[in-house]
């Protein structure tokens, strides 16, 4: 008997399994290799990358509550140079589809990192972290369509890969 199937088309890009591990859950994708191979997922949602390293908030960054737990890491990061001198290597054969997430405090930032990484074969798309309130002024891009729309359309001119928008659920109507 033959192993079942499971692949699913998401966006133009295949992926072996529909089960991803999510931004922020798996590091920058190798990170976890010692506990769980990355392989074993249909991709990895990397960290979120900005322009620069940062430091994110100081501690405590997690706290329980009698309904379950409140994060707030801060998009603790190591900036774009970093990640593409360390991190992507590491992920070079390994079988599993890569969707990096990017952030920015701009439009131009979300433009900047999606240009840098238009050139990565081994990125497979991109997701554009616009639900983040880390970013200056603590407003997500999400909450206005407007904005939302203009993020998307300034990636869209810069790559050709796949774009997926993380938006908030902190809006009566998406």
């Amino acid at each position: 008997m033959s192993a079942p199937d499971l692949s699913v088309l998401i966006g133009g890009v295949r992926f072996k399994n529909p089960v991803l591990a999510a931004s922020g859950c798996f590091g920058y994708g190798s990170e976890m290799e010692p506990l769980i191979p990355a392989s074993l997922f249909g991709g990895v949602v990397t960290k979120t990358i900005l322009d620069l390293q940062r430091p994110g908030n100081a501690a405590p960054r997690i706290i329980e509550t009698p309904s379950g737990l409140i994060n707030s890491i801060g998009l603790e990061g190591v900036g774009i140079d970093r990640y593409l001198e360390e991190k992507v290597p590491k992920l070079v054969g390994v079988d599993t589809r890569l969707v990096v997430s990017v952030g920015g405090h701009d439009i131009e930032e979300f433009a900047r990192l999606a240009a840098r990484l238009d050139r990565i074969d081994r990125v497979d798309a991109l997701e554009l972290n616009i639900s983040c309130p880390n970013v200056d002024g603590g407003t997500d891009f999400s909450t206005d369509p407007e904005l939302a729309a203009a993020t998307v359309r300034a990636v869209k001119r810069v790559t050709g890969k796949p774009i997926w928008a993380k938006l908030t659920p902190n809006v009566s109507r998406i």
